[in-house]
């Protein structure tokens, strides 16, 4: 056998749900698949990004724009933010591995939330690093907790999604305030913001103003969620010119493609997809979680557009007799919640389609 790095014999590969037709053909099952796995925007892609697809079409036979020019000039106005402090990735995964890749050496350590994105531990792992965790308390994060492990220990980067994947959860602007406070200079603290875009406003806070004072900060959002390009894998990453430039140098040639890089432009215009994405979110939300709580399941605040909840059988059970019923949802039993169950918001018939399948089950199995 070939000779490989041995780290990786410490990394469990990330595991995707399987595609709808696949999943269809394995199970011999017929109708519509309701997929409320993968926390994507149920309104799809919005017309004018889907436009601008169809449009740019016969351009695919020339390479993209290497620089992003035109999306990262678009995003440092609506940032207010310079352009060089600005770097675009295939999917914020792709930008939160180079980051780790680029700032840390062999045997270094990150610290991370338990649970939080499973992403940012294995791409510590696969470059060498360890991965020291801080287990959330009432599935929130211990702020105060994480405060004493930095301390005590030497970190290189630092890791926190806020709103929490796949809780839920969050942290508002005075505890990230503390945090930053606390970081050490010297170590990299990164900011995941991937479902910033569902806050509601008396909560959601500008982080990146944050950048001036605090020069080890880096945040990484995605047009994976809100916007619907998901399948097309854009993200962007925001920093001090000197991380960026670092980026830079590990960044692979014409990394977003074409299409991403025009659909990203697009859907940052259309104001009433994103607005109608909220609204449709925000009912979804409130309708989950009141009739989840109504059956007497546990549900996790939710400021994401996906609902957390024990479902008090373990969670795999739950998920193949819904696959059954055409129903698929993500059991959490990776991330060491082997109850729970998320539950990514649909269309309100998608909605109620989940909780009357739910309900069955329930009937079935008590």
């Amino acid at each position: 056998m070939i000779k490989y790095k041995k780290n990786l014999s410490n990394v469990k590969n990330y595991v995707p749900g399987k595609p709808v037709e696949e999943v269809k053909r394995e199970l011999k099952l017929k109708g519509e698949i309701l997929k409320l796995a993968s926390n994507e925007n149920p309104l799809g892609i919005s017309p004018k990004a889907l436009k601008v697809i169809k449009d740019s079409a016969n351009g695919l036979n020339l390479y993209p724009d290497d620089d992003n020019f035109y999306l990262k000039r678009k995003l440092s106005k609506l940032l207010s933010v310079g352009e060089d402090n600005i770097i675009i990735g295939n999917g914020s995964v792709e930008l939160m591995n180079n980051l780790i890749f680029s700032f840390t050496e062999q045997k270094d350590f990150l610290l991370r939330t338990d649970p939080s994105f499973i992403m940012f531990k294995i791409s510590g792992l696969i470059n060498g690093c360890y991965v020291d965790e801080v287990s959330n308390k009432n599935f929130q994060l211990n702020v105060d907790d994480f405060v004493k492990k930095m301390k005590r220990g030497k970190y290189s980067i630092v890791y926190l999604d806020n709103p929490n994947n796949p809780l839920g959860s969050m942290i508002f602007e005075d505890r990230l305030k503390y945090l930053l406070k606390n970081t050490p200079s010297d170590t990299l603290f990164l900011l995941d913001e991937a479902y910033n875009d569902y806050l509601d406003d008396d909560v959601k806070f500008e982080s990146i103003k944050f950048l001036n004072r605090y020069k080890n900060l880096f945040i990484i959002r995605t047009f994976s969620k809100i916007y619907g390009l998901a399948g097309l894998r854009i993200g962007y990453g925001v920093g001090s010119k000197e991380l960026i430039s670092i980026l830079m140098k590990v960044r692979l040639p014409f990394n977003v493609n074409l299409l991403a890089q025009k659909a990203a432009l697009a859907a940052l215009d259309d104001h009433l997809h994103v607005k109608k994405s909220k609204i449709l979110n925000d009912k979804g939300i409130r309708f989950l979680t009141s009739e989840l709580e109504r059956m007497g399941f546990f549900v996790v605040k939710s400021y994401t557009n996906f609902i957390t909840f024990d479902s008090q059988f373990l969670g795999k059970i739950i998920f193949e007799k819904l696959l059954k019923k055409n129903i698929i949802v993500r059991p959490l039993d990776n991330y060491g919640l082997k109850n729970f169950l998320r539950v990514t918001t649909s269309t309100m018939d998608g909605n109620r389609s989940f909780i009357k399948k739910i309900k069955e089950v329930y009937d079935e199995i008590r």
